[in-house]
């Protein structure tokens, strides 16, 4: 295939195409065989030299433009959900059990449309794209991108730019904004031990349930009256388990959770509140604890100024009125902040719900974003793209510098 010579219908069509594939063959987090096969024959037969990394199935390949320059990178995930599809489509899961219901089956058919549309625009690239295909996304709190990033394919990069499909927004419009948009996610464990004794004669034992009982009653106070008004937080118990009989005084009690922040200092603090519930707990109702805490993906945090490239950009590629006039952090999390924290870049929302019709959450066993989603996204990206090298070319400091775009 010559990419230079399809036209806009076929790269549209090839997209599509490889969005149906992806989505009747999903894989779950370290088991992306097929859909990194899949992505790598594609690249090479598009005239690239793509490369594997050591983590989890990762894909990675450098489009060259005309000439010697900056080196930006374009990320998309790889994996799917343990899911049971319900969405009736002819192009369904054929995985039982496991589904693309987050929309990488679209990150990465917009990616390789992207790529299509760079190879015909190499004129125009000042400088070199690093394509990144990143498994396990969903394998929080380790995820795929730091396996990326451990294998150098951030190395040398001096912008990073991605995207999700946002079915709160209407395909065609999209979300982006400098500062936090993602939240930090971490995941903590409890097991609180008391004392088993008979139903009979509970003051012969320690109540273990009773505490844990004790202990979210005061996990909810953390939020409300801990962290600012002004500051975002939320701590969701989303599992507990404990006794062994109805007629015996429950020994012990397992609690697990997740914290999402937005801010690092926060962050910092809540486990150690946490831990202070469980040490008074300790003395006051004479239970002993162990207290497990899992520090996941960081705050998403959008560096200023390639956030306003991107937000230009899709003013002058897809209208004035593409871009959200108004973006709320959301306290959903992407590993995409591990890049953000070595490297200047920026992430999207991609609107992908059909306007007048309800929208399945992402996952949703029902979701389905719409396919227009698709070249919207790669039209952007390869804007994104363009434009980014070109500034770099310029300036190579020009991300990490203060001000609006000139």
């Amino acid at each position: 295939m010559n990419p230079a010579a399809l036209s806009e219908e076929k790269i549209v069509e090839i997209g599509r195409e490889c969005r149906r594939y992806f989505h009747a063959h999903p894989e779950i987090s370290t088991q992306e065989a097929e859909t990194s096969a899949k992505i790598f024959s594609l690249l090479e037969e598009w005239g690239l030299s793509p490369v594997r990394g050591t983590g989890h199935y990762g894909v990675a390949a450098t489009l060259k433009g005309k000439s010697e320059g900056p080196l930006i990178a374009l990320r998309a995930d790889m994996d799917a959900l343990s899911v049971r599809e319900e969405t009736g489509l002819p192009f369904a899961s054929q995985n039982e059990g496991v589904m693309h219901a987050c929309g990488h089956d679209v990150h990465m058919a917009i990616l390789l449309e992207t790529v299509l549309r760079l190879l015909q625009r190499r004129d125009d690239l000042f400088g070199s794209v690093r394509i990144l295909f990143q498994p396990s996304e969903e394998l929080s709190p380790t995820g795929g991108a730091r396996l990326m990033m451990k294998d150098g394919f951030l190395d040398g990069v001096s912008g990073v730019f991605g995207l999700h499909v946002w079915p709160s927004y209407p395909v065609g419009r999209i979300g982006i904004k400098g500062g936090p948009l993602m939240a930090a996610s971490d995941r903590f464990r409890v097991t609180i031990k008391g004392r088993t004794a008979h139903a009979g004669h509970p003051h012969e034992g320690v109540d273990a349930i009773l505490a844990a009982a004790d202990f979210l009653q005061e996990v909810s106070h953390i939020v409300s009256r801990r962290v600012s008004p002004l500051d975002t937080a939320t701590i969701n118990v989303g599992t507990i388990s404990g006794g062994s009989r109805y007629n015996v005084v429950p020994g012990s009690c397992i609690l697990e959770g997740t914290i999402r922040t937005l801010n690092e200092t926060t962050r910092d603090h809540i486990p150690q509140w946490l831990e202070g519930i469980l040490k008074g707990l300790e003395q006051s109702a004479g239970i002993t604890y162990e207290f497990n805490y899992f520090r996941g993906y960081p705050v998403l945090m959008n560096w200023p100024k390639p956030a306003e490239l991107v937000r230009q950009t899709a003013q002058e590629t897809l209208g004035e009125e593409a871009v959200m006039a108004h973006v709320e952090p959301d306290l959903t999390a992407e590993d995409f902040g591990f890049y953000l924290q070595k490297v200047p870049g920026a992430f999207l929302w991609l609107g992908c719900s059909t306007p007048g019709t309800p929208a399945a959450g992402l996952h949703n066993a029902r979701c389905c974003p719409d396919e227009k989603a698709l070249e919207v996204g790669s039209r952007l990206m390869a804007g994104v793209a363009i434009k980014a090298l070109a500034a770099l070319s310029a300036d190579h400091d020009f991300f990490q510098k203060d001000g609006s775009l000139s």
